[in-house]
């Protein structure tokens, strides 16, 4: 190894000795780092997958700009032959060439430290998945040197040898790229996806940049860094042979073919795989594993699908990845998930006939056993579905099969319909979730408690639909998506006002009161009886509603203010649910169409930007890490809502454990009203809950007084009559007390329709929701495996002062590192010429 240490030490000064390899340096983390930092503080999010997913392309420039001179060089300046004629063996000079170039990379891309650092400064990054993507980026690069060295041997000129290495390292990219692998596949069938996944890098260097350390995408970027190391010593060793020509043609042939039948070999296989990032969010859970091993009877999991010869290029891998996870979930299981895959052909759906095979090609069936089996297959729900692909240079629609059944015992199968590749992330989730449920012998049910909203009608309007015999709506459902989500996850669900005429049932799991405006106290009463039952109680208070118009004149704002109506209730047990306005540094901009109605549907449209702190983003830093129900949430939207005050030693009293789930940032605010004062951020703000989780035994707050008696209906919008509250005689049943779970929170709007579905309002409002009705109602375990997935790791928006700090540190801190380094060296080189010019003259 002296001699390849010597060469590498000659290598590596030789990149220093000139302005060339400084100016690399600077240039390279000048884009790289640039390109990142320009959009970052937009929306902060500290996580660095995006400035990892340019790299490749910028190292298809920037790697040829490395190696171009290795070689070349060499024979440009007539030292090729005088460098071979020196003791030592042709791998060591290759392979100490190599080593310098692989130094130089890692040292430039060392220089580009300076944007984790900033993350870790700001927010919370997994440094897992850093880690990864840098070794990834690490055996690209080398991957690429390698190349680069083979072609700058062929070459006396380094333009020449720059070119034709960016040639082939774009052509490799752009190989496993979907776009190319499609349009190979247009013009030669089955061709782009095959050249995709025995040639093209980008499925085995995106592993890496997910967080996941592949054992066979490493042994891909190796042996393929080893193949052409192993080619250019052959060249430089047999350069002056007879016949070397031949000989090294085909060893070229021979060891290409060598790795592409590695690669073919080893892409379906898991060799050795390490999940590096935070949580194992890539490897199958432990609540998964606790809940499939709790399974008495095996599950049957049937994979319904188009076979890939047919899929569109996009989706070539699904079956692939499917099976791969149904393997790791059956391992996990212990056994107690059995799957076989079902092969539908869409086409013979449409003529008439399905084509059905388990694992092998199907046999001819009659014409009427395949109409049978086609009606069963739509009978269970499992449709064929339009997706897009490319076809001669233009966006056509494929019909195919993607679903997954589920069956258990002798209960209906149940199916996953129409799934697609970026459904993946959340398969493990939804294929346990539907197991658990399966497995239950009843459906938990959870009772809904929202108010209606009366509509408001034009006369003329309501007059025409009477004339045209339809019904007038007196009110519209504003948390309807709450039921939906819940029976989406196979919850039984039961909607209730608490009134003689919608009583609470006599057995349920959960109730969820939802913003509850105006309760009367014997819906407080019912309300606190469940709670001291131990039926857990999901509350979410919302004391104020603005509606926003934009008008010439400039905004109007209309304000719904109205008392806290459980603060009553909530006070017995150390909870108040603030009247103030709470306002926080961390909010986001709503837009209102100018001229509309305003109102919350005006906040979904484009229009005018509103831009008020009462618009409250939460960020994951803010949120207990320690509870499943917030551990995995990337942000909530918080739109309007209040501070809770905790009474510590009421809870102390009572012998109740509260814990807060979710805070402001230290930096908010209250006012009690709502003016342009008020708005103005203070010098100093502090941290306030906003959700809370009580757990315990609660006690009965009406202990010793009389049950309170239904209050008389309101009267009806149009003036409909409205029975008289019953007269109820007797006692109330005997109230068993029992421990449960109490979670308040002090905002509602936030599961409204409008903001509660993951298109409009983002997943965040979506899984908090569904996370604290599966906490309170399941347990743990189901909710972990939810939580158990990448999240957005958004970055509370820092000040002017903090953003200009790191953009300068970014930018200018590395840059001004390399300058100064190497303008001494410069200086320093000149010094030692002088001295040794006048030394010479002198003697």
């Amino acid at each position: 190894m002296k001699n390849v240490l010597t060469i590498c030490r000659r290598e590596l000064g030789a990149y220093f000795t000139s302005p060339v390899g400084y100016i690399f340096m600077i240039v390279f983390i000048a884009i790289s780092v640039g390109l990142y930092i320009t959009t970052f503080f937009t929306f902060p999010v500290a996580d660095m997958r995006s400035y990892f997913g340019n790299l490749p392309v910028l190292l298809c420039v920037f790697i040829p700009a490395i190696t171009m001179r290795v070689w070349a060089e060499e024979r440009k300046e007539n030292t090729w032959e005088l460098l071979l004629t020196f003791p030592m063996r042709a791998w060591e000079l290759s392979i100490g060439k190599f080593l310098a170039s692989l130094a130089f990379f890692a040292l430039t891309l060392a220089s580009t430290l300076t944007v984790p650092a900033m993350l870790i400064s700001l927010g919370n990054p997994d440094g897992g998945a850093i880690f990864s993507a840098y070794l990834g980026t690490l055996l690209l690069g080398a991957y690429f040197l390698s190349i680069g060295i083979f072609f700058s041997g062929f070459c006396k000129d380094q333009i020449v040898a720059f070119v034709v290495t960016l040639l082939a390292c774009f052509s490799i990219f752009l190989m496993g790229t979907g776009f190319i692998a499609a349009y190979i596949n247009d013009l030669i069938p089955g061709w782009g996806s095959m050249l995709g996944e025995l040639v093209g890098l980008s499925d085995h260097y995106s592993a890496f940049t997910r967080g996941v350390i592949e054992m066979a995408d490493v042994l891909y970027f190796v042996a393929w860094t080893a193949v052409f190391l192993t080619l250019n010593i052959i060249f430089i060793d047999g350069r002056s042979r007879p016949k070397a020509r031949l000989y090294f043609s085909g060893t070229v042939v021979g060891c290409v073919l060598i790795g592409l039948l590695g690669n073919w070999l080893i892409r379906d296989m898991s060799l050795l795989r390490l999940d590096m990032t935070e949580g194992k969010v890539f490897t199958i859970s432990q609540a998964s594993k606790n809940i499939l091993s709790a399974i008495d009877t095996p599950v049957q999991v049937k994979l319904y699908v188009t076979p890939k010869r047919d899929m569109p290029t996009g989706m070539a891998n699904f079956e692939q990845d499917v099976t791969d996870k149904l393997d790791e979930l059956r391992v996990a299981s212990g056994g107690n998930i059995q799957y076989s895959v079902v092969h539908l052909t869409a086409a013979n759906a449409i003529d008439g006939g399905v084509t059905i095979a388990d694992g092998s090609e199907p046999e001819e069936e009659e014409e009427g056993e395949e109409e049978a089996l086609e009606k069963r297959m739509l009978d269970k729900g499992i449709r064929p579905h339009s997706v897009q692909m490319l076809s001669q240079d233009q966006m056509t629609n494929k019909l195919i099969y993607s679903s997954i059944g589920i069956g258990y015992k002798e209960k209906q199968e149940d199916i996953l319909p129409n799934l697609l590749p970026q459904d993946l992330m959340n398969i493990e989730y939804r294929l346990v979730s539907t197991i658990f449920k399966l497995t239950q012998e009843e459906p938990p049910v959870v009772v809904i408690m929202a108010p209606q909203e009366q509509v408001t009608i034009d006369p003329q309007m309501r007059q025409m639909m009477l004339q045209m015999g339809q019904q007038v709506p007196e009110t519209e459902d504003p948390y309807s998506f709450l039921q939906r989500i819940l029976e989406s996850e196979k919850y039984s669900v039961q909607r209730v006002d608490i009134s003689p005429q919608s009583p609470l049932p006599e057995e349920f799991d959960t109730l969820v009161v939802a913003d509850p405006r105006k309760l009367s106290d014997r819906q407080r009463w019912e309300i606190n009886r469940v709670l001291a039952s131990g039926i857990s109680v999901v509350m979410a208070v919302q004391n104020r509603e603005f509606d926003y118009q934009a008008t010439r004149q400039g905004l109007s704002l209309n304000q719904r203010d109205e008392a806290p109506a459980v603060n009553p209730l909530l006070e017995k047990y150390g909870i108040t649910v603030s009247a103030d306005h709470l306002m926080d540094v961390n909010h986001v901009a709503l837009n209102v169409s100018s001229g509309g109605s305003g109102g919350l549907a005006a906040l979904l449209n484009m229009g005018q930007p509103i831009d008020l702190p009462t618009h409250m983003l939460i960020n994951n830093e803010t949120m207990d890490q320690d509870t499943s129900i917030t551990s995995r949430l990337s942000t909530v939207f918080y739109l309007w809502g209040s501070r809770l005050v905790l009474d510590e030693d009421k809870f102390v009293e009572l012998g109740i454990d509260v814990k807060t789930l979710m805070r402001t940032t230290g930096n908010a605010w209250t006012a009690p009203s709502m003016n342009q004062d008020a708005i103005e951020q203070p010098d100093s703000g502090e941290a306030f809950p906003i959700m809370v989780l009580a757990s315990g035994q609660f006690p009965d707050a009406y202990a010793g007084l009389d049950r309170p008696a239904w209050p008389a209906p309101a009267p009806s919008q149009f003036g409909q009559p409205t029975p008289p509250p019953p007269v109820e005689t007797g006692e109330p049943d005997e109230l068993v007390l029992a421990p449960g779970k109490l979670v308040v929170i002090g905002g509602a709007e936030m599961w409204r329709d409008n903001f509660i579905n993951p298109r409009s309002g983002g997943p965040g409002n979506f899984d908090l929701f569904l996370n604290t009705v599966d906490a309170v109602t399941l347990g743990d375990d189901l909710l972990n495996v939810r939580g158990h997935k990448p999240i957005d790791r958004i970055i509370a928006s820092p000040s002017s002062g903090t953003k200009t700090r790191w953009k300068l540190i970014n930018y200018g801190f590395a840059i001004s590192v390399i300058s100064i380094a190497g303008i001494l060296t410069t200086l320093a080189r000149r010094r030692s010429r002088n001295a040794y010019t006048l030394a010479h003259s002198a003697g």
